[in-house]
């Protein structure tokens, strides 16, 4: 064979090998939640940063105990959400899911209840909504900001739950009486102020480490598709660009995202400028709060290592390529 011809084949090949990993990879991944916080992907849809990235990505809006069963029966590639659901399943005997990236890193909730509870004790013998299923980041926000601030979640309140979050129905639920305290994420705290709750205290200023809003994947995912989960990552990255730099065109992609106004939307923006973490990559001491929230219900919770649920080498890759600075 002569070299002309080797020399050929080589070029076509490393042309072919590039062409194909340039092909556009799809994924579908779900979306649990509908706050500042959740609003990258929906950041990214309008700026075509998936497309740009090589990615067709449909977005599924659920709650995170449907996406582990969807992540574990092959439907959904990645989640964005909280700990929880992932790390419980994982610790009952589920394939190990881990967290890849996480830009909000505390409960982005405040405590408000009905104008006739001016302070934290009157909500003895009260009904609160958690705003979404047990077990949900919202429950556990309310529960441990409860207990940081004196009351027994499980004695001196009642708790209701709902099928997923729907704030507006939390704040009619307590507008109405059916419940009188709730935990609610910006701007929705503030539409509440409007009528006449109030705000007992601002889950942040607590100082509690939280996974909040993050993207879950299996572990296994990761090690058979890390190209898709790159790219997606990236996606993200450019997203958050965005969201820190360009905050008009930000501020109109959140009224909609919201469906709020623009000045409650401007205020819930500046509070999550202010939360998220311009750098993402995931934090043990945020999983050892999660681990710590799950205890009662999951024994195992108790000796489990906050590292095994934390992949930071998605993160670290794009830190290495000029990403999150």
């Amino acid at each position: 064979m002569s070299k002309l011809i080797v020399g050929t084949m080589i070029v076509l090949f490393s042309f072919f090998y590039k062409a194909a990993g340039a092909q556009t990879i799809k994924m579908t991944v779900a979306q649990a939640g509908v706050n500042p916080g959740t609003s990258l992907y929906f950041i990214a849809q309008k700026e075509n940063l998936f497309a740009k990235h090589g990615l067709e990505v449909k977005i599924v809006d659920t709650t995170t105990p449907a996406a582990v069963q969807a992540m574990l029966g092959g439907s959904i590639s990645l989640t964005l959400g909280a700990g929880p659901a992932f790390v419980t399943a994982t610790l009952e005997g589920a394939p190990p899911f881990v967290v890849v990236s996480s830009w909000v890193n505390v409960f982005p909730y405040a405590v408000v209840a009905r104008k006739e509870i001016a302070k934290i004790q009157d909500l003895k013998g009260k009904t609160g909504q958690v705003g979404a299923t047990f077990g949900s980041a919202p429950d556990v926000a309310l529960r441990f900001g409860l207990s940081k601030m004196g009351l027994d979640p499980e004695k001196d309140v009642k708790l209701t739950q709902m099928p997923r979050p729907d704030w507006a129905n939390v704040i009619a639920q307590i507008e109405k009486g059916d419940v009188q305290f709730s935990v609610l994420p910006p701007p929705y705290d503030r539409m509440g102020q409007k009528k006449g709750f109030h705000t007992l205290f601002s889950l942040p200023d607590l100082g509690i480490h939280w996974q909040q809003n993050g993207e879950w994947v299996l572990k296994s995912y990761v090690a058979s598709n890390r190209e898709a989960v790159l790219r997606f990552v990236r996606a993200l990255a450019d997203a958050m660009q965005v969201y820190f730099n360009q905050k008009e065109k930000t501020i109109t992609y959140l009224t909609e995202f919201l469906g709020s106004n623009r000045e409650d939307t401007e205020y819930a923006y500046q509070i999550f400028a202010k939360w998220a973490d311009r750098n993402p990559r995931p934090k043990a001491d945020s999983i050892k709060n999660t681990l710590l929230a799950i205890s009662g219900t999951t024994p195992k919770a108790t000796t489990a290592d906050p590292a095994s649920f934390i992949d930071t080498s998605i993160v670290d890759q794009l830190l290495k390529e000029g990403y999150f600075k």
